[in-house]
């Protein structure tokens, strides 16, 4: 019997107008609908009408108990905890992270993304794909608690045409695909697995 499906919230690094992240962010929420999971997308620019496209001020995680937090505020974090797996979609800026993801992940502590896993997808315009942001991002993601899983997708020239087909998924034998299955299925196995054990743990 398969396990159920799992929750995986994808979260967009770009808060450029113009940007090529929201198709590869489409491509990568293709490919996890199609093996059957739920997709959350928390995208600066367009999730909870453009909240996070200002700078933060106070975290989530800073307000008191009784004192009123924004309701686009909870309603990311709830996405968030409810989450079993995270994967990070962004380009690299500056060779290292674009700040609108830290911005955006940062409203929230270790605690909403501990003891789950995490994919990294980043890209660029040329050869690279993003690589330095890649590994700038396996320490970031580990001291929030979401361990990043070895195999990361790179997509070099993203902006290039012909990139995506029509339906604005990535050719089945590019490089950037292949990259793509094979972190998705690191964080399929690691996702069910730490699922399961938090379902063990839970009331002690």
């Amino acid at each position: 019997m398969p396990p159920p499906p799992l929750r995986i919230s994808l979260l967009l690094g770009s808060s450029r107008a113009k940007r090529i992240g929201a198709s590869v962010a489409g491509h990568i929420e293709q490919r996890l609908v199609a093996r059957g999971h739920e997709v959350h997308l928390l995208d600066p620019r367009g999730s909870h009408d453009g909240y996070f496209m200002q700078l933060m001020e106070k975290a989530h995680f800073h307000y008191k108990e009784g004192e009123a937090v924004p309701p686009a505020l909870d309603a990311a974090a709830a996405a968030l905890r409810a989450s079993d797996a995270f994967v990070v979609c962004t380009p690299e800026m500056n060779h290292t992270i674009a700040p609108a993801l830290t911005n955006m992940m940062n409203y929230f502590g270790a605690k909403t993304y501990a003891y789950k896993p995490s994919g990294i997808c980043t890209y660029s315009a040329g050869m690279w794909g993003g690589a330095r942001c890649g590994v700038a991002l396996r320490a970031y993601l580990s001291e929030l608690g979401c361990l990043p899983v070895s195999a990361t997708m790179q997509l070099t020239g993203a902006w290039k045409g012909g990139t995506f087909d029509e339906s604005g998924s990535l050719a089945d034998d590019s490089m950037g695909f292949k990259l793509g299955e094979r972190m998705l299925d690191q964080l399929e196995w690691h996702a069910h697995s730490m699922r399961n054990h938090r379902e063990l743990t839970r009331d002690e």
